[in-house]
C-alpha cells in the first residue's frame, strides 16, 4: 500500500459516519431507471464536452503528460434496449472495483494503445496504476459574471462517490482530483482536501451537504472553488447546436450537443497539481 493510500484512508476513518456511512451506498440489486428525460440529455451533453475540452487543455498544456478519456463510454438512455444490462454492470464495477476518474493522465511517452479504450475495468488495472492522476469532470450550468465570486460556486462531490471513489483509488493507488469546469475557468481540488473537509465538519470545513432536484435529490457536498485552485488562464464557449432522439416507444428526447471551445491551463498550476 502506497503512502497516499495511508494517508487517504486515515482521513476517511475520521469522517463522521453521519457524513459518509461506512455502509456499502452500490446495493446488490439497483433499480434500474425506466425513463430518461430531456434534461440528462443536456447534462450528459455537457459532460462528454467539459471532459473533451479538460483533455484537450491537459495535452495542449505544454507539460509532458497525456491525458486519455477512461470513464465508461456509451450512449443509451433508459427506455432503451440494452440500457438495464449496461446499467447492472455498471453499478458491479462500482461495487467491485470502484469509481473510475473521467480522465487519467500518463507521464509522456507512457500513455497504454489506443485500443484500451472500451476493456472492462478489470483488465485495466495494472494500466490504470500508471497513471499519475485521475481527474473527475463535472461541469454546471453556471458562470463567472456579474457579482458572482468563485466563493459563490462549487464543486459538487456526491456522498455516494465518496467511498466508491475511494474503492479505486485503494485499487490503483493513483492520485485523484475532482476538476469542476463552469463558463469562464476551471477549478481543481484534491481528494484528498476533500476528505479533510469532511473530516472538520461543515462549519469548519467551510462547505454544505444539500439534496437538490438538479442532482436527482442525492447527497451532495458543496464546496467552494475557492478553496481549490483555478487552473485556467483562458476559456472560449463551446458551439451549441441541438438534437433528438427518438426512443423504442415512440417517446421524444431533445438536447444539446457542445463541441468545439477553449479551455487553457496555466502550466505552472497544473504542473504543481500534478507534482510534475
Amino acid at each position: 500500500m502506497n503512502a497516499y493510500v495511508t494517508r487517504l484512508r486515515s482521513l476517511l476513518e475520521r469522517i463522521s459516519q453521519d457524513v459518509v456511512p461506512s455502509t456499502p451506498v452500490v446495493q446488490q440489486k439497483p433499480r434500474v431507471p425506466t425513463q430518461a428525460f430531456s434534461e440528462f440529455l443536456i447534462n450528459r451533453e455537457l459532460g462528454d464536452w467539459a471532459e473533451e475540452v479538460v483533455r484537450r487543455g491537459v495535452n495542449d498544456s505544454g507539460l509532458p503528460v497525456v491525458a486519455l478519456p477512461y470513464g465508461r463510454t456509451g450512449n443509451l438512455v433508459a427506455g432503451e434496449p440494452g440500457f438495464a444490462d449496461f446499467f447492472l454492470d455498471y453499478h458491479e464495477e462500482l461495487r467491485t472495483l470502484g469509481k473510475r476518474p473521467d480522465l487519467l493522465i500518463f507521464p509522456a511517452g507512457k500513455a497504454p494503445a489506443a485500443d484500451w479504450m472500451g476493456k472492462p475495468a478489470a483488465e485495466l488495472v495494472s494500466v490504470a496504476s500508471q497513471a499519475v492522476a485521475g481527474f473527475e469532470v463535472r461541469c454546471s450550468q453556471q458562470s463567472l459574471t456579474g457579482t458572482r465570486t468563485p466563493a459563490d460556486l462549487s464543486f459538487t462531490p456526491k456522498i455516494e462517490d465518496i467511498r466508491n471513489v475511494m474503492r479505486w483509488i485503494e485499487r490503483h493507488g493513483v492520485p485523484h482530483f475532482y476538476v469542476q469546469v463552469i463558463f469562464g475557468a476551471a477549478y481543481a481540488l484534491s481528494f484528498e482536501r476533500i476528505l479533510e473537509l469532511l473530516g472538520v465538519g461543515p462549519k469548519a470545513g467551510g462547505y454544505t451537504i444539500a439534496r437538490e432536484p438538479r442532482n436527482q435529490f442525492k447527497a451532495t457536498v458543496y464546496v467552494p472553488l475557492d478553496k481549490g485552485v483555478c487552473l485556467s488562464t483562458r476559456f472560449q464557449d463551446p458551439d451549441l447546436a441541438a438534437f433528438r432522439k427518438q426512443l423504442s416507444s415512440g417517446r421524444m428526447l431533445f438536447g444539446v450537443k457542445f463541441s468545439g471551445g477553449l479551455l487553457e491551463f496555466d502550466k505552472q498550476k497544473l504542473s504543481s497539481l500534478l507534482k510534475i
